[in-house]
């Protein structure tokens, strides 16, 4: 009887999803670590680190954070204390409030924001 011989399965490496999203709301408030590869919103409050190396963190307005943050992009709207190094951008609109530095390759502040920091524009 002749052996079936079945196609060799290929393995593909695990790569993170870029698709999905993940959302703090408005009533939460999270003390820790956030790491991951997917875009993020952060309504409610933040306290801790945020690693999001090949994605985006925005801070919607209302929303306060105080972290040391490392992202591809950062999108505030909101209130934000700490250090930022974003491989990316920045952009700090007319309604957000930073104490803190930013390392990044492109930075955009609106007329209105406040900001209390250096910058250093640099590629990462």
């Amino acid at each position: 009887m002749a052996e079936e011989q079945t196609p060799a399965k290929r393995q593909v490496p695990e790569q993170p999803t870029l698709q999905g999203m993940t959302k703090i709301g408005s009533t939460s408030f999270f003390n820790g670590a956030l790491e991951g590869h997917e875009d993020t919103v952060i309504e409610g409050r933040f306290q801790g680190t945020i690693t999001l190396p090949s994605s985006t963190l925005t801070v919607s307005r209302g929303a306060k954070v105080e972290a040391d943050v490392r992202v591809r992009s950062l999108v505030l709207n909101g209130e934000l204390t700490g250090s930022v190094d974003a491989g990316e951008r920045v952009v700090i609109s007319e309604t957000a409030r930073m104490n803190g530095d930013i390392r990044s390759a492109k930075i955009s502040i609106s007329n209105g924001a406040q900001f209390k920091g250096g910058i250093k524009i640099e590629k990462g």
